[in-house]
Formats: C-alpha cells, structure tokens, sequence
C-alpha cells in the first residue's frame, strides 16, 4: 500500500465509536502485522445555558500505530493540531479540519513511522 492508497482508506473507513462514556470514534486499518487507528473525541462542549441539541461540541483528531498482535503502540499522535466542531454555522470554516483535509497528512506521517521502525530494526 502506498500513501495515495493509505489516505483513501483513512477517507473511505467508517468510524465506530468506542464503548464507554466518552464520545470517541475511531476506525481500524489493518495491514502487514500493525494497524493504524485514526479517530477523534470531544475536547470541550459549550452547551451550558443552551437547549438540548443546539450546544457547540468541539472534537480533535488522533491516530495511532499498535502492532496487531500484542496491540502495543508503536507511534501515535494526540497533539489535538486537527480539531472541528458540531454546530457550524457557530465555527468558523477555517477551524474545520475534516478528515478528507488531513487524510494525506496522516498518510505521510505513518509512512514516516514505519520508515523509523524499520531503521530501528535494521540496527
């Protein structure tokens, strides 16, 4: 798989969300013995004071990568960089990063990763 085909399959996966309380969605790409997961969860929500359904919910990007086995993380990043937020017409498009906007970034910060593992290996 090369970047271009990694950045499709970031686009083209179906996020689930993850049991628990939390609002957290990720979705699973598996490929040799890794997988990748690429999700987001809710950062802060201004919903007080407001009526049910119209509170601005803000959410970040994240994304991993585990072994598939053993499910170590092997890299990850949770910088929070890529946010978005629920009520749009009360964020600015500028604050908007979806993910067809930063698949291409994720893609070639993997590859970066596998790279170093590789090295690592070789040493």
């Amino acid at each position: 798989m090369d970047r271009e085909e990694l950045a499709d399959k970031i686009i083209e996966t179906e996020p689930e969300k993850v049991q628990g309380d939390k609002d957290v969605w990720e979705e699973h790409i598996y490929f040799s013995d890794k997988v990748l997961i690429v999700g987001y969860k809710e950062n802060e929500d201004y919903c007080a004071g407001h009526p049910e359904g119209k509170c601005v919910r803000y959410y970040s990007w994240y994304w991993e990568l585990r072994d598939s086995d053993s499910w170590e993380v092997l890299q990850e990043n949770h910088e929070g960089d890529y946010t978005f937020c629920t009520e749009f017409e009360k964020c600015k498009l500028s604050d908007q990063d979806f993910l067809d906007d930063i698949a291409d970034e994720i893609a070639e910060e993997v590859f970066r990763w596998l790279q170093d593992l590789k090295h690592d290996k070789e040493i």
